[in-house]
């Protein structure tokens, strides 16, 4: 009633019909929020409901919000008709061009309506033309929120309002001064908010309304498409606006902004149509070809002068524009286009592509907006868009910009990895034409972590819908996971493969069909192509590379990818393949790489049993190959006798296993020792337990059970077992060749550490005296056990070969005389070499015990607890400093954090010196009273009422400091158990440090104060 009054007042001197007409589109906008979030909540009662957990209080808001949303559409439909009147008075000034004699607006109401640019218009004249703005977007509101929740015939009487005034907006007379363009611009300014509203709510009547306001279409042609004459007459008349010359720069740009919007809503509309149930008459569409290929050229030849404002509008009309060319192929009645032409392509994306490198700033929703729109998935099913007979097609020519220029942004290259692999997956016959950027996305890796992408995705709407408008992940639960790692782009490329996989599985003659053999053909094609260059590119078949150099991570990506693509080897590739495999094996390789390349080796001879004595039995019996090389083979050869199949296990055993056993007597003892756990492996799995039976055995039988109980009892050998026991036991052949067991459920191969393993086993062991008579003289070798002496005598940055080899001169080889062992001198000088190198292993594990213990005792009492912080970057920066200043530890919510790339190569190491402890936030509260039973004193570095000044506290001796998150700070339960809060005095505005700077700051004061002591 009391907004009837309003609308009906008349020279209403404090404006309050515009006030009101301000407050009810806002609380139109939190009602439509309301009911988002009670939508969200609504999910949330159903999710809890499963566990069991209370219900009424979500049910309850829930309930009311209906009420509260029952009663404002009530009053909103009571008040549209009044509402309507009021807006069809105000927006005259649109289409009559005089203005109406109205007051100022005071400052505070045009401050609220101002728009983007000032208006060259005379101050009454602005003030109307603000009215009739803003009355416009209330009625759109009203009528678009209401119409979802009741039918009435005051909503009909709106939209008939909104559509026929925006017929006569696009149908004025040229403006022929500037105060009339400025009117015409303010017109299309209140239009594209209005469109945007009405046309998500499309109908049959929004339909009839069409009709009826155009004049075309009173003849009522058959066949005559529904749209045409709307959009060009929208068309013809913003372009004649833009080239009139009165409009300044600055005003033509905010009218090229508003144009994009309403061509964006206008283009939308035949899919709100169908989607809301618009059914069309037979052989009618909305658009005819003429009308899509003037939209498309009007949008292609104003992409590469886009404003940052109009990118996104224009970039989803291209997309909405490239549906039209395609809806008659798919069978729709959007549009009676013929298709997209190859040159129509050429000048699409070369525009893009000058649209997108202009831009300054790589946004995530302007670059999903681009993929999803450029490289539209009703066009790149079209073969000839990828390759011509002079070179690249349009689409391959612009993922090669693209991926060039992903290598400088990480999100780009991630967002088209996304994109590309929805569409290879649905497209599988384009793969073969893109081998070279597989490849570059398999070995792309890039540390750089983008904290403003999950930002974006999480406050921006836009970005959010312009992600989920790209083509769908074939792993969605990977690509949660790796999107914002440098991981992703070789993980969507491995879960492309693995899907092309199991539709290549499909293959027979009930379900063969031409994706199901391109998919055969592509994995194939790529596989080879990898293992060529495994073999034969300069960088990556390099024997000799540093450890997390270039070279290493790309050989790591390379195999990675190449265990994916064992599924897709077959028997006419089977021999080119392992050629290529044993090339690779038998060069050097450090464990991390060659682990990748057993996997795939195992894969390839439990799928073909053949290979097994054809290959592998005369490779193992080759013992003269390279100790590296022949331990891979062990480690093959076991894993294909406890993985095979029951009915060529034994089989497979019978072949490998007698080449296998002389291995356990090598003289080089990281392989040996590898071999003993491999046998004791076989022998545990394949014949677990003793018959008991006494009865004569054969010799053979006897001397394998003796060997598998020395092998099982003997201490050493227990303790190198445990070692790699979690490997050998977890290891799975099938599953460490999906893209889940390579990057997520991956078991590290410990190999590499097996040195260090046997090193500290040996410790334990006692080193015996060995005596030998030599011409009646008893040489005694003994271990000199002091350790100070021994610190005295070893030279301080000596290295430790534990792979020392012995190696028997020409002179000892030769030997072959029956002289006993004991009487020959030659004979002995080996084993004096041996127990030579014991005793200096035994000294230099001592040695470094003194050297730990020195460096433990001068470590510093301070813990610092960073288990709430979760940003990789801050906590390497976090143990870097703790190693710096010897802190006594650092704990941290998840270890696993250790083994991240980018963690590493900030902390340079210094997460191998500094003891790290795994404290999960939950359990941190504990952890701190533990520590003050202890005798530490609990501070928090956090601003409070109660905080002391850093530079004006004196530290104990025993501390532990608490970090608190990257925003929130400690939190208030934790608080109460510290003993006091110290801060960092700041004399700037933003009133916050860096959490790891913080630590640093405070970690160096608390040793100044000790070094002052």
């Amino acid at each position: 009633m009391y907004g009837t009054k309003i609308f009906r007042a008349i020279n209403n001197v404090e404006w309050v019909t515009m006030k009101f007409l301000i407050f009810t589109l806002s609380l139109v906008q939190e009602l439509q929020i309301m009911q988002e979030r009670t939508a969200d909540c609504s999910v949330k009662v159903r999710t809890k409901s499963e566990f069991g957990f209370a219900e009424s209080i979500n049910q309850l808001s829930s309930s009311e919000a209906s009420i509260a949303t029952e009663k404002f559409v009530n009053v909103f439909v009571y008040i549209l008709e009044e509402l309507v009147t009021y807006a069809n008075l105000s927006c005259s000034i649109f289409w009559s061009g005089v203005a109406t004699e109205d007051g100022n607006l005071p400052c505070s109401i045009k401050g609220k309506l101002g728009g983007p640019s000032q208006r060259r218009l005379p101050l009454s004249t602005s003030t109307s033309v603000l009215q009739a703005i803003m009355s416009m977007k209330t009625v759109a509101s009203i009528s678009s929120w209401c119409v979802q929740l009741k039918s009435d015939a005051s909503l009909n009487l709106a939209f008939n309002f909104l559509w026929k005034s925006f017929w006569k907006i696009i149908s004025c007379t040229t403006c022929d001064s500037e105060i009339g363009a400025e009117i015409h611009l303010a017109a299309y300014e209140a239009l594209a908010p209005v469109l945007k509203a009405v046309i998500s709510v499309f109908s049959p009547l929004a339909l009839d309304l069409i009709g009826e306001n155009d004049k075309s279409m009173l003849q009522k042609a058959e066949g005559k498409p529904l749209l045409d004459s709307l959009v060009l007459t929208f068309l013809q008349d913003i372009n004649s606006l833009l080239g009139f010359g009165a409009l300044a720069r600055t005003r033509r740009a905010i009218l090229m902004n508003w144009k994009w919007h309403c061509l964006e809503s206008l283009l939308s509309i035949p899919y709100y149509a169908l989607k809301n149930g618009v059914h069309l008459e037979p052989c009618a569409t909305f658009f005819s070809d003429a009308a899509a290929r003037r939209i498309f050229s009007d949008l292609v030849e104003s992409l590469e002068n886009a404003g940052e404002g109009s990118v996104l509008p224009m970039l989803r009309s291209v997309r909405l524009a490239l549906g039209l060319f395609t809806s008659r192929k798919l069978g729709s009645v959007v549009s009676s286009c013929h298709g997209m032409d190859a040159q129509m392509m050429w000048h699409l994306v070369r525009s893009s592509w000058i649209l997108h490198v202009s831009c300054n700033k790589r946004r995530v929703a302007p670059i999903a907006a681009l993929l999803s729109a450029v490289l539209h998935s009703s066009v790149f099913n079209d073969e000839g868009m990828h390759v011509t007979d002079n070179g690249p097609g349009p689409l391959k020519w612009f993922v090669e910009k693209i991926l060039e220029e992903g290598a400088k942004s990480p999100r780009t290259i991630r967002l088209a990895a996304l994109h590309l692999s929805g569409l290879w997956l649905s497209n599988p016959q384009t793969i073969k034409y893109y081998m070279k950027e597989l490849k570059l996305l398999t070995l792309y890796g890039s540390v750089a972590f983008d904290e403003d992408f999950e930002a974006e995705l999480a406050e921006n709407h836009d970005a959010r819908n312009e992600v989920s408008l790209l083509a769908k992940s074939p792993d969605p639960e990977l690509t949660e996971i790796f999107i914002n790692t440098e991981l992703y782009a070789r993980v969507s490329v491995a879960v492309l493969f693995c899907k092309l996989a199991d539709l290549a599985d499909m293959v027979g003659p009930i379900n063969e069909n031409d994706d199901c053999r391109a998919a055969i053909e592509s994995g194939k094609l790529f596989l080879l192509e990898l293992l060529d260059s495994v073999v034969n590119d300069t960088d990556l078949s390099k024997e000799l590379y540093k450890k997390y150099s270039r070279i290493h991570r790309h050989k790591i990506r390379a195999w990675q990818m190449i265990c994916v693509l064992s599924r897709f080897i077959h028997q006419d590739i089977v021999q080119r393949v392992s050629c290529f495999l044993h090339i690779s094996l038998y060069r050097n390789n450090l464990p991390s790489v060659r682990q990748y390349l057993e996997t795939f080796a195992i894969h390839i001879y439990l799928k073909f049993p053949s290979l097994v004595v054809d290959q592998l039995v005369p490779i193992l019996q080759d013992y003269d190959m390279r100790p590296q090389a022949l331990s891979s083979y062990v480690f093959i050869a076991a894993n294909v006798i406890l993985h095979a199949p029951e009915a060529v296990r034994f089989r497979h055993l019978d072949e490998l296993l007698p080449p296998i056993i002389p291995l356990l007597t090598s003289h080089h003892h990281s392989l040996r020792g590898f071999t003993q756990l491999l046998v004791y492996q076989i022998f545990f799995k394949l014949f677990p337990v003793d018959s008991g039976v006494s009865e004569i055995l054969p010799l053979e039988k006897r001397c394998f059970k003796d060997l598998k109980s020395y092998l099982e009892k003997n201490t050493d050998c227990i303790r190198l077992r445990k070692s790699m026991a979690g490997f050998l036991d977890a290891f799975d052949p099938n599953n460490s060749v999906t893209p889940s067991g390579i990057f997520t459920d991956r078991v590290e191969d410990v190999r590499e550490d097996l040195r260090c393993a046997m090193a500290k086993d040996m410790v334990t062991i006692k080193n015996e005296r060995l005596c030998v008579d030599e011409d009646s003289n008893c040489t005694e070798i003994s271990v000199d056990t002091n350790k100070e002496k021994l610190l005295t005598l070893m030279p301080k940055d000596i290295s430790v070969d534990f792979q020392k080899k012995i190696t028997l001169g020409k002179h000892e080889k030769q030997d072959t005389s029956s002289r006993s062992f004991l009487d020959s001198n030659e004979t002995c000088k080996p084993l004096l070499e041996i127990e030579k190198e014991d005793q200096l292993l035994d000294q230099l594990l001592q040695s470094r015990s003194v050297a730990m213990e020195r460096i433990r005792s001068s470590q510093q009492h301070f813990i610092l607890v960073a288990s709430l912080i979760d940003r990789i970057p801050n906590l390497a920066g976090l143990a870097r400093t703790c190693e710096v200043f010897k802190a006594a530890g650092l704990a941290i919510a998840d270890t696993n954090i250790l083994h991240d790339k980018q963690f590493q190569l900030i902390s340079v190491t210094a997460e191998k010196w500094v003891p790290i402890v795994e404290v999960p936030v939950s359990s941190v509260k504990v952890f701190l009273e533990k520590k003050k039973q202890e005798g530490f004193s609990i501070l928090g570095l956090e601003q409070t009422a109660n905080s002391v000044p850093l530079d004006k506290y004196i530290f104990p001796k025993k501390i532990v400091l608490v970090l608190g998150r990257e925003k929130e700070g400690i939190p208030v339960d934790i608080i109460h158990i510290l003993d006091a809060c110290i801060e960092i005095p700041q004399l700037g505005v933003v009133r916050s440090l860096n959490v790891h700077v913080s630590g640093a700051i405070a970690l160096w004061e608390y040793t100044r104060q000790q070094r002052c002591q």
